[in-house]
């Protein structure tokens, strides 16, 4: 399969960042907002019964956000930058449409934040304003922490390893201020490694022998 060289230059990189950014805000918060089908709660697992309640973690929680601009703007391989921007767009329209379709929803309202410490505070920012209890599976957190760590992987090992082992914190924080479910967490990643096998492995750019 061919498929266009997209990010090419700086001018191209910021003019996808755009678009790639637009499409993430307007299309998670329609779906995370207003539902077409009514949310279900899924059971919980072992593994989330087991996951205490730990609102200090939201901060590992934040850091996703640092990883789309840390994998975009410190790719040097344009190439390299265009499979990510490839694999990242497909994660977030398969992810909206499942959203849309099958929406599942976390009853965060039995994980209530009684603190008043900074994190307490920090966290229930985050639930008023940022993220509804809704778009939870898969993990969109969780898929674009691993696909923005796995993308440096032919560039470097090194930084790709530290990153993958920071998306593992990452997992374990949407779980820990109770966001999502496990099934959110290994449906994401499942997600991620059929997106970059077949972006990174399976297609061909065209234009990039030039």
């Amino acid at each position: 399969m061919k498929i266009p060289w997209l990010v090419r230059d700086a001018y191209s990189r910021w003019v996808h960042l755009f678009i790639g950014g637009a499409c993430t805000l307007i299309l998670y918060q329609l779906t995370n907002r207003l539902h077409v089908f009514e949310p279900k709660l899924l059971p919980l697992t072992a593994v989330d019964e087991a996951m205490p309640f730990l609102p200090s973690t939201v901060w590992i929680y934040f850091t996703e956000y640092a990883f789309f601009g840390y994998a975009y703007f410190w790719m040097k391989d344009l190439k390299l930058v265009t499979r990510y921007y490839y694999a990242y767009m497909t994660i977030l329209f398969v992810s909206v449409t499942i959203f849309l379709l099958f929406p599942v929803t976390f009853p965060r309202a039995d994980f209530p934040v009684t603190g008043t410490t900074i994190s307490d505070h920090a966290l229930n920012f985050l639930r008023t304003y940022m993220d509804a209890p809704a778009n939870c599976l898969p993990s969109l957190h969780v898929s674009s922490c691993f696909i923005s760590s796995l993308c440096f992987w032919q560039e470097s090992r090194r930084r790709a390893i530290f990153l993958l082992f920071w998306s593992c914190l990452v997992s374990i924080s949407t779980m820990t201020t109770k966001q999502h479910y496990f099934v959110d967490v290994w449906t994401a990643m499942i997600l991620t490694g059929v997106c970059y096998w077949f972006f990174f492995f399976k297609v061909e750019l065209v234009g990039s022998e030039r």
